[in-house]
């Protein structure tokens, strides 16, 4: 790499560097943007349009992986408290430190080449010189030769010594200056820092950054060049992206080392090929090929690891294709007189309390039995990536599959509860004015994936609401209460409003409900799979690209669970087999579960000594009511003290369970919480807990 590229580095360095120093904001965390996909991600935005042009062209994620740079990471979390700094201590220096805490994100390194340039350059660099600020505010507790080391890290970098430096060394009297004093002392250290050659702090920065990265290449190189995963650590990984591209070539080239001959570069990582969707196929290539048909089907069954040749994922496709019609309908039809429809969705865990919430298992009501039974079957199964080498329980089959079905159930589901609850009341989690704004995050994901909602939807809303009725009071009750000191009390109930014309805002909604569907469901529900079946694929290739060889069964198994759950019942062979990766051994499935989720967590509810209670309770007896919240959390984590029972093959232990997540004061404590609990959940395994 000649001088010339690593010049051009330096340079945009210093330039930030300098209009930092000068107050200027030099990134952007956009935390309200219209975009929920583009919320919390970090642009450089004090850039002119050849420093704009330099970094999209050096940071593109996609063309450092073209050079190899794999081992990037998809998903980046910037802790970029130090690169707005100076801005802040110039604009709100009372405030400067606390502001600038604020200023992280997590993004995808492949939404801009912003972010790959303020994780591997402006971070570290901006971290180092600013270092001192940091030190001194957190009052650190290092020893002298501790804190002095960090002024000769800053001596490396040839800054010059200065009167505003040596109040931040240790003993320089930071402690005897006053806040306001220490205020003005930061803003001496920004104004003598700016008098300092940028360009060639800039310079020696990316200096020792590549002389740690060429030391430790050099250390790895015993009879010839080391590869590059030998090579590199994770901070070592960012100096190759932030001044050779990613190109680990480019770099031995600068070094004048011959590369390991045993050193793939992937340019790319391969397409996916699924193996899903066999029997058509089967079909068609009996016919195309003059086989008998019976036997096509038997040679893909065998390879599926079947007794027919339908894929795991064909099935599952079905059964939500079956569930979808079932759904519509159940909104299409529904009218003022009858319920309403939060619970036909399973979205959340079972929990015991007094709280107003969806309609437990309402599904059971609404949906026909033999669709009950599939959905039950098909996601019956899930794996635990800690603890992958058995197939779990899942106790929520119907959440795991709305989660499979994607963010569609949660936009049309949620837009149907508004227009229910704007008529029917008592109140809305948002007005349809708001409903746009509100489900943004569903409606940017379905428009991705090239299936949009037509927005017109919204506008149709909002008109038929001037149609609606006036709204109408509900009755609000007043409770009289007697409290433990002997005085009364008085809790409000009910409330709210309602309003005629729901039928009204339920055909538009229907109409375009069924307009979508018509037209994207079945590409959005093979979207849902082939894309999550890809995802795992490419990044076993990218484990491969990065490590020289294929992830471990649990490696794989973190990577894959998500997918495997969703549309393989947990079974990881059958994944596996379907993206075309060597299969492990099939796994065994255990079930511990004697009863139904619910039941379960009732039965184990009442064993630790809870009862069935109201709001009241929480101003009458505080403590009592209290109490059995503690134990309907503890109830509701029954199902995965079971799940973990069954991936472990024993007990979990407090640490396994993460028994330090909840309270334990209805018992006194932990330690004597700990056994009850146990013995309580333990006792479902025969049907009861006693």
């Amino acid at each position: 790499m000649d001088e010339s590229a690593f010049a051009a580095v330096d340079q945009l360095a210093a330039v930030l560097l300098e209009r930092a120093l000068n107050g200027t904001k030099i990134i952007d965390i956009a935390r309200e943007h219209p975009d929920p996909n583009r919320r919390n991600h970090v642009a450089i935005v004090a850039v002119g349009p050849d420093e704009r042009a330099f970094i999209d062209r050096s940071f593109s994620l996609a063309k450092q992986q073209s050079r190899g740079a794999w081992f990037l990471p998809e998903q980046a979390s910037l802790k970029c408290r130090s690169i707005n700094l100076a801005a802040h201590l110039r604009h709100h220096p009372w405030h400067a430190l606390t502001v600038a805490s604020e200023d992280r994100a997590s993004m995808p390194l492949a939404a801009s080449p912003d972010a790959l340039a303020t994780l591997a350059l402006l971070i570290p660099l901006f971290d180092t010189i600013f270092a001192p600020v940091f030190l001194r505010a957190a009052g650190s507790p290092d020893p002298a030769e501790v804190q002095r080391a960090t002024w000769a890290d800053l001596d490396l970098l040839g800054i010059r010594p200065a009167p505003a430096f040596a109040v931040f060394q240790y003993g320089g009297g930071w402690s005897r200056l006053d806040r306001g004093g220490q205020v003005q002392a930061r803003l001496a250290f920004l104004d003598a820092l700016a008098t300092q050659d940028l360009v060639g702090i800039a310079s020696r920065f990316r200096a020792q950054q590549v002389q740690a990265l060429a030391a430790r290449t050099m250390q790895k190189a015993r009879h010839t060049t080391p590869l590059a995963r030998q090579a590199m650590t994770k901070p070592l990984q960012l100096t190759l992206a932030a001044y050779f591209g990613g190109d680990w070539m480019a770099f031995l080239d600068h070094l004048g080392l011959p590369p390991n001959p045993n050193e793939e570069v992937m340019t790319a990582l391969p397409t996916p090929k699924l193996f899903v969707g066999g029997a058509a196929k089967a079909t068609a290539a009996a016919a195309k090929h003059g086989l008998d048909v019976s036997d096509a089907h038997a040679m893909l069954a065998a390879f599926l690891g079947q007794t027919d040749s339908v894929s795991p994922v064909d099935r599952r496709v079905e059964v939500l294709r079956r569930w979808w019609v079932e759904f519509d309908s159940a909104h299409a039809r529904q009218t003022p007189q009858m319920d309403a429809l939060w619970g036909l969705v399973e979205d959340t865990d079972y929990a015991i309390g007094y709280q107003q919430g969806p309609s437990s298992e309402l599904y059971r009501r609404l949906l026909s039995p033999g669709l009950l039974e599939d959905i039950a079957q098909h996601w019956e199964g899930a794996i635990l990536p800690r603890w992958p080498n058995t197939i779990v329980t899942e106790p929520y089959p119907h959440k795991i599959m709305a989660e499979a079905f994607g963010p569609a159930v949660s936009l049309w589901h949620g837009i149907a509860l508004t227009a229910w609850y704007t008529c029917e009341g008592p109140s809305s989690r948002t007005s349809l004015e708001g409903l746009r704004s509100y489900h943004q995050r569903d409606l940017a994901a379905l428009a991705e994936a090239g299936v949009p909602v037509h927005l017109s939807l919204f506008d149709e809303l909002l008109a038929a609401e001037q149609h609606l009725g006036k709204p109408q009071s509900l009755e609000t009750n007043t409770h009289e209460l007697q409290l433990a000191n002997g005085t009364l009390g008085f809790r409000m109930s009910g409330g709210g409003e309602r309003r005629d014309g729901f039928e009204l805002l339920r055909d538009i909604i229907t109409r375009h409900r069924r307009g979508w569907a018509e037209r994207y469901l079945a590409e959005y529900l093979q979207q849902r799979w082939t894309t999550e079946l890809s995802q795992v694929s490419q990044e076993v290739h990218r484990t491969i690209a990065v490590k020289g060889k294929p992830p471990t069964f649990k490696q794989f198994a973190r990577l894959a669970a998500t997918a495997a759950t969703h549309w393989f019942g947990g079974d990881l062979t059958a994944l596996s087999t379907a993206i075309g990766e060597k299969a492990p051994p099939a796994l065994p499935r255990v079930c511990l579960f004697s009863m139904p989720t619910r039941q379960l967590i009732e039965t184990v509810y009442a064993a630790l000594g809870g009862e069935p209670y109201e709001e009241n309770l929480r101003i009458t007896d505080f403590p009592k009511a209290d109490g059995y919240r503690q134990r309907s959390r503890l109830a509701t984590a029954s199902v995965r003290y079971l799940q973990l029972m069954e991936a472990l093959g024993r007990p979990p232990e407090p640490t396994e369970f993460g028994a330090n997540r909840f309270e334990w004061e209805w018992a006194g404590d932990l330690d004597r919480g700990w056994p009850t609990y146990k013995k309580r959940v333990e006792g479902t395994l025969n049907g009861r807990s006693r």
